[in-house]
């Protein structure tokens, strides 16, 4: 159901607002360096910092703004849960709420798959107020693959997504004197 829901980017964080009582946070340093920082969420009117991520069940807090990692893409995950509220001892660290990933395992027979999401500014609608269309074009693609390495007690499970975007410049009126 992951793969189904039109997520931007395809960036799993954006599941977080399909839990309900969630906002986007403003980030507290936006020019920063830290990538992971700039997508923090509000739950339940709680600090942005205030979310407690696990991956597979362990920590995965970003120890430097309390925020997330890097989270793997939806085609590697297989349970994705927000707990808000009262959340359970386990993860009840922070005072947001939880939010649970669980990635993909290689099981006793072989299973993958291939993708590719296209966006093209020729397929887009043009900006009523732009001058012309925006000229964007950004591939992602990608796949998996899990299986058994010793049936029933050794098994594997492998992904990869990559982004290619290309765009041209934006157009800059300036005067050479």
């Amino acid at each position: 159901r992951i793969l189904e829901l039109p997520l931007n980017g395809r960036q799993v964080v954006e599941l977080i607002a399909l839990a309900g009582a969630a906002t986007p946070a403003p980030t507290v340093n936006p020019g920063g360096r830290d990538p992971f920082s700039r997508g923090n969420v509000s739950v339940a009117g709680g600090l942005n910092t205030g979310l407690n991520y696990t991956l597979d069940g362990a920590s995965h807090n970003n120890p430097f703004d309390n925020g997330y990692l890097s989270m793997p893409f939806p085609d590697a995950l297989q349970e994705f849960k927000v707990e808000t509220g009262a959340t359970g001892a386990q993860n009840g660290v922070k005072s947001s709420g939880s939010v649970s990933l669980v990635t993909k395992s290689g099981t006793n027979e072989f299973h993958g798959n291939l993708f590719e999401f296209v966006r093209n500014g020729k397929s887009n609608a043009r900006n009523a107020f732009a001058l012309k269309r925006d000229t964007i074009k950004r591939n992602q693609y990608g796949g998996t693959l899990g299986g058994p390495i010793f049936k029933n007690k050794l098994f594997f499970f492998g992904g990869y997504q990559g982004t290619r975007v290309r765009q041209d410049p934006s157009d800059q009126i300036t005067f050479v004197p």
